[in-house]
């Protein structure tokens, strides 16, 4: 099927710009006046508020998590106080995010080298990525591979991409889709479209629709649009499964609602084709399944022109 393909790669770090050298730090002595040891406690807080990541299990949970390009890049000083104050590796990976937003990458790097050689492994993921980009592909590999391994899930999802894409590794979809589905099982609705198109497209393993759609479902109901207008095209042509365009046309209806472009389109079509929206889109699973194959004229399908950031 020539279906919206998933060329997601790992999480994107802001890490260009301008590189400075960033000194060895030291822990600060445990002896400290009570006003310094005051100011520490405050910065250790400012840290974790301005800084702390939503893929982080070790992060401060009385403070909202912040994603990536919300950052605030005056957490640096805080989170540099903070660490000097504790030796606490999170507020070494915290700093590295700060860091990583005013684009200061090679500061960056030796925050999160800090981080890694204390075993943390939310800062091997954003590690790994900066490595990646600078061509150390086995490195990159490494880090996503422990971090996973230790629960971290975003570190899952780029360890899929990884499999997928031979990423520092030679390409093996079983572990592709093993290490998505963890992903998946905690919300990565990204991770679960991913699958959908690993069986959808069958290059990497026999192609199979009824997985296909399954995934899509799955990925579609949690909010991805991208796994939305699969499903459509899926359910307009009739590729394993009956063919339905009132649900379709639903399916575009919910991505074009999400600001897809392509999904207005094709309700667009629908309508003028007289399909009118149901009240409610029928569930997959209580469908006529049916295995009449329908191929896609070419270039009925437009790929993203970009890389998503998760």
């Amino acid at each position: 099927m020539n279906t919206r393909s998933s060329r997601v790669t790992t999480f994107a770090l802001l890490c260009t710009g301008t590189v400075f050298a960033l000194g060895a730090w030291t822990v600060a002595p445990k002896a400290r006046e009570p006003s310094t040891a005051i100011l520490a406690a405050q910065m250790q807080d400012q840290c974790d508020r301005m800084a702390g990541s939503p893929f982080d299990l070790g992060r401060n949970p009385a403070y909202a998590p912040v994603g990536i390009g919300e950052v605030d890049a005056t957490a640096a000083t805080a989170c540099r106080i903070a660490y000097e104050a504790t030796g606490n590796p999170r507020y070494a990976f915290q700093l590295g995010r700060a860091l990583n937003k005013a684009e200061q990458a090679d500061q960056a790097m030796n925050a999160y080298e800090t981080a890694v050689k204390a075993d943390y492994p939310a800062a091997k993921v954003n590690l790994g990525m900066l490595l990646g980009r600078i061509g150390d592909r086995d490195a990159e590999f490494k880090m996503y591979k422990e971090a996973a391994e230790a629960g971290n899930m975003l570190a899952a999802y780029n360890l899929g991409v990884s499999y997928r894409d031979g990423i520092g590794i030679t390409p093996d979809a079983t572990q592709a889709i093993h290490w998505f589905e963890e992903a998946a099982a905690h919300g990565d609705m990204t991770a679960a479209f991913n699958i959908g198109v690993i069986y959808d497209e069958g290059n990497q393993v026999t192609e199979d629709n009824q997985m296909a759609i399954a995934w899509y479902d799955v990925a579609a109901k949690g909010g991805n649009k991208d796994a939305m207008i699969n499903l459509g095209l899926m359910y307009e042509a009739g590729e394993g499964i009956r063919v339905n365009r009132e649900a379709a046309a639903e399916l575009y209806a919910q991505a074009a609602a999400l600001g897809d472009e392509f999904g207005a389109n094709k309700l667009q079509q629908l309508q003028q084709a007289g399909v009118h929206l149901p009240e409610q889109a029928p569930e997959v699973s209580s469908l006529p399944q049916g295995f009449d194959m329908l191929v896609l004229a070419p270039n009925e399908v437009e790929l993203p022109t970009t890389l998503k950031d998760i």
